[in-house]
C-alpha cells in the first residue's frame, strides 16, 4: 500500500517537471519575474520618495521648532522688559504711596491743629456776638417804639418836641419826658389807608422811659408803645407768647418779661424765673393753672 502511493508521488513530480519545462511555465515564470522588479522599483521609487517627503518634513519641523523658539525668545524679551518696567513703575508709586502717606499723615495733624482752632474761634465768636448782642440791647435800654400814631402829625414841629408833648398829653404828666432822639421807622411812607409806621423813641433818663404803659389812647385812637429791642432778642421774647396767653387767665398771677428774654412769674406758689418757653409752659400748665384756675387750658 505504501509502495503504490510513493508510486504515485514520483509520478506527480515527474508530472511538475514537465510542466515547468514548458513554454508556457517559462513566459509565466517571466512574467512573474518582472512584475516583481517592477514592484521593487516602485517601492524603491516610494521609499525614496518617502524618505525626500520625512527629510522634507524634519526641515520643516526644525523650522518650526527654530521660528517658534525665536518666537518664545521675543516673547520672553519682551515680557521681560515690560515686567522691568512695571517693577519700575511699582516701585515708584510704591515711594509715591509712602510720599502721600507721610504727607497726609501731615495734613491730618494739620487739620487736627485747625479743627481746634476753629472751636477755639467759634468760641470767641460766640462770645462776641453775645457780647455785641448786649451791647445793642443795652443801648435801646432807653428806646420804645409808639404804634399807631398818625403820620405827619409831627410836621412843623421837631419831632422830639412833639413826641415829648405827645407823651405828656397821653401819660397826664406834669412835664413832658426828656428825649435824646425821636424819628419814624425807616420804611417807605405809607398811603392813607395804610397802617403807620412805628416812631422810635429814645429817653434820656430810663427812669421816664419806665414809666410808660400801653395801650394808651391819642386822638381817639389806640396807641401801643413796646420796648425797642434788637431783633434776635425780640425773636427770643415772641417763644414765650403762649405762656403769657395762658398767664393772662390766670387769677393772683403776675408776669413780667426781664432782659434779654427771661420770664419773670409772680403767684402764690412763689416767684419763678424761665428763660426756656418749654419749661415755662410745663410749670403754667402743670402747677399755676392747677392752683390759680383758668378758663381754658388749652
Amino acid at each position: 500500500m505504501s509502495g503504490s502511493k510513493n508510486t504515485r508521488k514520483t509520478d506527480g513530480a515527474k508530472a511538475i517537471d514537465s510542466n515547468a519545462t514548458s513554454p508556457d511555465t517559462a513566459a509565466l515564470m517571466a512574467a512573474m519575474a518582472n512584475s516583481e522588479k517592477n514592484v521593487v522599483a516602485k517601492i524603491s521609487t516610494l521609499e525614496a520618495k518617502v524618505e525626500t517627503k520625512c527629510q522634507a518634513l524634519n526641515e520643516l519641523i526644525d523650522s518650526l521648532c527654530s521660528n517658534v523658539s525665536d518666537q518664545i525668545d521675543e516673547v520672553r524679551t519682551e515680557l521681560c522688559a515690560k515686567i522691568d518696567a512695571l517693577a519700575t513703575t511699582c516701585t515708584d508709586h510704591h515711594s509715591w504711596l509712602t510720599s502721600l502717606e507721610e504727607d497726609a499723615n501731615t495734613y491730618s495733624d494739620r487739620a487736627v491743629d485747625l479743627e481746634k482752632q476753629v472751636h477755639d474761634l467759634k468760641e470767641i465768636v460766640s462770645a462776641l456776638s453775645d457780647n455785641t448782642k448786649d451791647l445793642e440791647g443795652r443801648q435801646r435800654r432807653c428806646n420804645i417804639r409808639i404804634f399807631g400814631v398818625r403820620e405827619h402829625f409831627e410836621t412843623g414841629t421837631h419831632p422830639v418836641n412833639s413826641v415829648a408833648q405827645l407823651l405828656k398829653e397821653v401819660l397826664a404828666l406834669d412835664t413832658a419826658p426828656t428825649l435824646d432822639r425821636a424819628h419814624r421807622s425807616l420804611q417807605p411812607i405809607p398811603a392813607r389807608d395804610q397802617r403807620p409806621r412805628p416812631l422810635i423813641v429814645k429817653f434820656h433818663y430810663v427812669q421816664e422811659k419806665e414809666e410808660v404803659n400801653s395801650p394808651l389812647t391819642h386822638d381817639g385812637v389806640k396807641i401801643l408803645i413796646f420796648p425797642d429791642l434788637p431783633s434776635a432778642v425780640a425773636k427770643r421774647r415772641g417763644a414765650f407768647k403762649e405762656v403769657k396767653d395762658l398767664l393772662r387767665g390766670c387769677r393772683g398771677v403776675r408776669f413780667r418779661m426781664l432782659y434779654p428774654a427771661k420770664l419773670r412769674i409772680s403767684s402764690p406758689l412763689g416767684e419763678e424765673i424761665f428763660t426756656n418757653p418749654t419749661a415755662a409752659k410745663d410749670y403754667v400748665r402743670n402747677r399755676i393753672l392747677a392752683v390759680c384756675g383758668n378758663q381754658d387750658t388749652g
